[in-house]
């Protein structure tokens, strides 16, 4: 449903003659116009953003509405700016003067100019733009009467990117307005391409919302929920079951020849009466069906299940706080992207934490946010991260989310936006780091939180962080990386207490999970001019996955590691088996509905999910066996795996 908001009836004339809409019997004091076949809806709130927001918040409480209904406010405005009269905009950021307060819409891939919109209760008629600009502002603003109202009526059960603003300049702020037949001619050139652009972008939601379908067969579908009815499931052993059905159809398994069995084995009385099944049955499907799905009878190729490729889209808008507007790096990176909109804010939160935001689109067009880091820097390692046996384990997020969208990656769980914040104030991490360093030695991961080399060529993070390093000999510096970044590796000075850490897979997972990230030859290649060079070099086969063919994807993926190098260049290696809290696997299935990793029946322990005990041990030792054949020594080699709290511990 595509609903289209208006605050005067010359606005909505224009939308009603285009859309052929008729008038509703409306259940609220508000006007309603809709055309069911195409499913468009038009809502007529009155003038002034109080009316608007009533209007808005009671077609809500009346009208029912779904999660990818999508709402644009269309309207006229006034502007200061030296534009054309009837030029269309749609609005970034939407303020309201007389609280100070700032709403802002997510905006994805749409073809159209965008603008700052101030809402005023009164017409605005100064000459003088009534809201300070930014020293940054590079977009026009424009002045309206309703917006805000409507944004915050809106923005309190719709997700920001369901919410489009989009306003026509219909007047100078001169005191000379339109009239009703001309404000209706202004918007009517603007509905057709309008309603275009809402309509794609509605169906690409209902797409990403249907993921999460399971995808099996109908039979085996009826079977399934014969079963519900038979055995006497409880609330978890439901939840199991149909976990499990979901990681079937996502991993292209067919489960329906094993769900029937079990319907069958539940026969009917002479008398015709309904049988059902025991619990101890009902648990027993639950612990065949696990068998079944992890150890299946055919070979799956991987290939088979690939989900469409992915693009990453160029960087449209960079979110600012305003009080490092000034600061150098900043300023670098502003002209770096000079066409992109840059919107202030005071404070990265307001934008970086807000809810229901839309990780769909942000994992293919990320926005950034400038911003400077005025809480705690640096802190202890966490338990799940390898220590390799340093004293004084740290880590530290300069910058927070990454430029790369792996399936399995614990970011997508940890915050709430695919957006990526950059901490520019760099000089204070290096003047704490001045103190921690006075008093011990310190092993510091900064680039678990984002792939800083990746983002090298953007931001200068990785590379201050590595000549710190190099003239700070009680550091030992670990940079974490998928990136294949020659011309980084090429230019930074060479050190010891460098360690460059590549993560490798197999390139079919590469292909499948790892969006966006370079191939495998690409990071051997990469590894190998790090160990040339002179820098400790790690490889981190971690997480290993629990995938088809999976010892034999990482057995080959060992032997092109080692036609590249030799053990005497890797300084150490560590594996581990995929784990992930209990909450942000919670949010990983939120985020990835279609992802069989998301699904697959892992097992808790200490607040963490991880693979079954045994299975963990099979990855584990197919690696550990495929280095000793490569006559790698046990002593280089750091093995997770999970103890009693669940949390486990790396190992020599």
């Amino acid at each position: 449903m595509v609903v289209l908001i208006t605050a005067i009836a010359p606005e909505a004339a224009a939308a009603v003659s285009a859309l052929s809409l008729k008038k509703a019997v409306s259940k609220g004091t508000f006007t309603l116009y809709e055309n069911e076949d195409d499913a468009l809806r038009l809502l007529v709130t009155g003038a002034g953003k109080l009316n608007a927001a009533i209007a808005v918040t009671e077609y809500l409480s009346l009208y029912s509405f779904s999660d990818t209904d999508i709402f644009c406010n269309l309207g006229i405005c006034g502007t200061n700016a030296a534009l054309p009269k009837g030029l269309g905009f749609l609005c970034v950021s939407i303020d309201d003067p007389a609280s100070g307060k700032t709403i802002y819409p997510e905006v994805y891939g749409h073809p159209f100019r965008e603008a700052f919109l101030s809402t005023f209760d009164t017409p605005v008629t100064a000459q003088a733009d009534p809201v300070a600009p930014d020293s940054c502002e590079t977009l026009p603003r424009l002045f309206d009467m309703e917006a805000y109202g409507v944004a915050a009526a809106l923005f309190r059960q719709i997700p920001p990117s369901h919410c489009f603003f989009y306003k026509v300049i219909s007047d100078f702020c001169d005191g000379s307005f339109p009239s009703a037949e001309e404000t209706t001619l202004l918007l009517q050139p603007h509905i057709s391409a309008l309603l275009a652009f809402l309509r794609d972008f509605l169906q690409e939601k209902e797409a990403s919302f249907s993921g999460q379908n399971t995808r099996l067969s109908p039979l085996a579908k009826e079977a399934a929920e014969n079963l519900l009815g038979l055995y006497p499931f409880s609330a978890s052993m439901k939840h199991r079951f149909m976990q499990l059905l979901t990681y079937a159809g996502l991993s292209g398994i067919e489960p329906e020849e094993l769900l029937s069995s079990y319907v069958d084995a539940v026969k009917p009385h002479k008398c015709g009466a309904i049988s059902y099944g025991t619990k101890k049955q009902a648990l027993a499907l639950l612990r065949e069906l696990e068998r079944f799905l992890l150890n299946p009878a055919d070979s799956r190729d991987i290939d088979a299940f690939r989900t469409k490729k992915k693009h990453l889209r160029p960087f449209r808008h960079i979110y600012v706080e305003r009080d490092v507007l000034e600061h150098p790096v900043t300023k670098r990176i502003l002209e770096r992207f000079s066409d992109a909109s840059v919107i202030p804010v005071t404070h990265y939160k307001n934008i970086f934490n807000r809810s229901r935001q839309n990780l769909f689109m942000q994992e293919t067009e990320p926005a950034f946010i400038l911003a400077a880091n005025r809480g705690n820097l640096f802190y202890p390692g966490a338990p799940v991260c390898q220590s390799f046996g340093e004293e004084y384990f740290m880590y530290t997020s300069c910058i927070m989310n990454c430029i790369y969208d792996c399936d399995y990656c614990y970011l997508q769980g940890m915050y709430p936006s695919g957006n990526i914040v950059v901490f520019v104030n760099l000089e204070d991490y290096f003047t704490e780091l001045d103190s921690l360093l006075s008093k011990h030695p310190v092993y510091l991961c900064c680039s678990y939180d984002s792939d800083l080399t990746a983002l090298n060529g953007l931001f200068p993070h990785a590379e201050e962080f590595c000549r710190y390093a190099a003239k700070h000999p009680r550091l030992r510096l670990e940079l974490r990386t998928k990136c294949a970044a020659l011309p980084f590796i090429k230019k930074l000075p060479p050190a010891k207490n460098i360690v460059l850490a590549f993560t490798l897979s197999p390139q079919e997972l590469i292909t499948r999970y790892e969006h966006f990230t370079p191939s495998l030859n690409a990071r051997l290649t990469a590894a190998k001019e790090a160990a040339k060079r002179g820098f400790s070099l790690r490889l981190c086969f971690d997480p290993l996955l629990d995938v088809p063919n999976a010892e034999h994807l990482y057995t080959t993926m060992i032997e092109q590691t080692f036609f590249v190098l030799t053990p005497e260049e890797i300084t150490d290696i560590s594996i581990g088996v995929f784990r992930l809290s209990k909450d942000y696997l919670k949010q990983l299935r939120k985020a990835k509905p279609s992802c069989a990793l998301s699904f697959y029946p892992y097992e808790l322990t200490g607040g963490v999910f991880h693979y079954p005990a045994e299975r963990c041990a099979g990855l584990l030792n197919t690696v550990q066996t495929a280095l000793r054949r490569h006559n790698v020594p046990d002593e280089k080699i750091f093995i997770w795996t999970p103890d009693e709290s669940g949390k486990g511990d790396y190992h020599a």
